[in-house]
């Protein structure tokens, strides 16, 4: 029946919103006697879940495809998991309002365990990544300038590992396996056993690369036909820095040669190479060499970042700014 309320003596039909609430992971239990409101909705009446989970909200000025803020959902020793819908649910009358909750002990496990794993994948990933590099070095492979250079972007890079922490392992512990499609569900099997780069995968902050991995692309096996990168690495033979390094940066043509569509992952490695040269040349107080190879990653940059929506403007100005310090 039509729900009908009367303002200023005009008859106004009243919007409804029907939904239901459900336990994670329990293959879609219904959990009664939940307390569902939206204070920040005037006129919004506060409701509950009956013994089904169903509920309805309704109200008497919002409609259809209204965005509603701040919803509540409670309920004595459980936890929103869903809470995405706090920040804005846009009402409907073609679908219900799905609410999922989950025991707060089992959360707060939860939140530990990944919290812990998460620790124990990143130290073991840093402490792996700066033993190759002293081999490396220890090999002669690199110098020692190379050596700090890519000791402290694995410095970096597990620092803000830990600032991230808290934030994953509690995303982690909100993955809904009851939501999970097939292609999904064994990377969470995967997670429960123990992979934390699984559980970064499904909720999409898998890093597309990591400091060994660029190590390992950065320092390759080129040809080395250009004149320039003889010129370039004859200027340092007593400083033994690998002729690889050079060849990464003049690769780029021979690159299109052989990959005729991969324009934008070959550009986007060719500016990371001349950015990382740049940073080693910075590192030997070559200024000159250390700004021509600034200016060369700022050129694919802007060119990439054009092409992209401004997906690379960060990297432009950062390289703005060095090579203005440059000047």
């Amino acid at each position: 029946m039509a729900c009908l309320v009367v303002y200023g003596g005009m008859l106004s039909a009243q919007m409804v919103q029907y939904g239901y609430v459900v336990e994670m992971n329990s293959g879609g239990r219904s959990l009664p006697n939940v307390a569902v409101s939206i204070p920040m909705a005037h006129d919004c009446q506060p409701t509950a879940s009956d013994a089904f989970g169903l509920f309805r909200l309704s109200f008497g000025e919002h409609k259809v495809g209204d965005v509603v803020m701040g919803l509540s959902a409670r309920k004595y020793g459980y936890e929103l998991v869903n809470k995405h819908i706090i920040e804005g649910y846009t009402l409907t009358d073609r679908d219900s309002l799905r609410i999922v909750m989950a025991p707060v002990e089992k959360l707060k496990e939860a939140r530990e365990q990944y919290y812990a794993l998460l620790e124990t994948a990143s130290i073991q990933r840093y402490d792996s990544t700066v033993a190759y590099l002293n081999g490396q070095y220890a090999q002669q492979v690199i110098t020692k300038p190379e050596l700090d250079y890519w000791q402290s972007l694995a410095e970096a890079e597990l620092k803000v590992a830990y600032q991230n922490l808290d934030e994953y392992a509690d995303r982690m512990a909100r993955i809904n396996a009851d939501d999970l499609d097939e292609n999904s569900l064994p990377f969470y099997d995967r997670l429960i056993s123990g992979d934390a780069e699984s559980g970064l995968a499904l909720i999409g902050d898998l890093p597309e690369s990591n400091v060994m991995d660029d190590y390992l692309v950065f320092t390759g096996t080129y040809p080395m036909t250009n004149p320039e990168v003889h010129v370039a690495a004859s200027n340092f033979d007593l400083l033994n820095i690998p002729d690889s390094l050079y060849a990464d940066v003049v690769a780029f043509a021979g690159y299109n040669d052989r990959y005729e569509t991969g324009f934008m992952a070959n550009g986007l490695h060719y500016a990371q190479s001349c950015r990382h040269l740049g940073i080693i040349f910075l590192s030997l107080n070559d200024t000159v060499l250390a700004a021509d190879c600034f200016r060369k990653a700022l050129k694919m940059y802007e060119l990439l970042n054009e092409m992209n929506d401004g997906y690379y403007q960060e990297q432009v100005e950062e390289l703005q700014r060095l090579i203005k310090s440059l000047e």
